[in-house]
């Protein structure tokens, strides 16, 4: 194997690498300001201890392959129109645009960054923009940023909410005592409450173009008497409903055969 030199691709003058070339923006900040994580970390080792491990990379797992830092999902989305949009910023230092994917009317990437505080802008269609509705900050060079802050995912630990939660009821709560005899001095109804809802017993409206309320489920394919206002005829009724009509058919059935029954046993008496 022979020692090979790499050369870097020089892009050809007119072409789109140029024109992203000459738009690119100014110096980056530098790399993405860091903050201790979030979760306990172990005690200062001893001098001696530093010094016997001073330059010893972190190695884990099974393969002994170098410890990787902890990257979070991180979703960026631009949603001011636009047809072609791509993304650049701080967190590969500048250095790659990658295009944002389009849904509906909006444009969203994920990335995967490890906690930081990231600076980056938006190209809609080959200009540089930044969006007025996320945070935003200032460069070096008075050019205005979007920035993002990723922060390390900490699993809530659900032991110590058990404190906040209410005690249990004691058992001597749930008790079930005897009937006694004043459960069944009263008589129960001689019919449930809502089957008197019938359209009979309706008060008739004043005005003409008055609507009738629209009957219940539980008195359909019922027969039903009219209450004591017409003495002369038996009325009764019955609801039924056909897909969204309601159709209520009321039959009056005269009294006077009753009488002349009447009548009779008397004389045969």
């Amino acid at each position: 194997m022979g020692n090979t030199t790499s050369h870097k691709h020089e892009p050809t003058v007119g072409s789109d690498h140029d024109h992203y070339r000459h738009a690119s923006p100014p110096i980056s900040p530098g790399s993405p300001l860091t903050y201790s994580p979030q979760i306990p970390m172990e005690p200062i080792s001893r001098a001696e201890e530093v010094s016997s491990n001073r330059g010893a990379p972190d190695f884990h797992g099974v393969a002994c392959w170098p410890a990787q830092p902890k990257v979070v999902p991180v979703v960026i989305q631009w949603s001011h129109g636009g047809t072609h949009v791509e993304v650049e910023g701080s967190f590969d230092n500048w250095t790659t645009r990658q295009p944002l994917q389009k849904s509906g009317k909006d444009f969203t990437i994920i990335k995967l960054l490890p906690p930081g505080v990231y600076q980056y802008k938006f190209i809609v269609d080959g200009e540089w923009k930044y969006d007025p509705n996320q945070p935003a900050m200032y460069d070096e060079m008075q050019n205005v940023n979007n920035v993002i802050e990723v922060h390390e995912y900490v699993p809530e630990n659900l032991e110590g909410v058990s404190g906040f939660e209410p005690p249990p009821s004691p058992p001597s709560s749930y008790n079930c005592p005897t009937p006694v005899a004043d459960d069944y001095a009263k008589e129960p109804p001689a019919m449930p409450a809502h089957l008197q809802l019938t359209l009979l017993n309706v008060p008739p409206a004043l005005d003409a173009q008055a609507v009738l309320p629209r009957p219940q489920h539980v008195i359909l394919n019922h027969v039903y008497c009219q209450r004591g206002q017409n003495v002369q005829a038996l009325v009764v009724g019955t609801t039924t409903r056909y897909k969204s009509k309601y159709i209520t058919t009321v039959m009056y059935k005269p009294k006077a055969r009753r009488r002349v029954l009447e009548n009779n046993n008397l004389r045969s008496d």
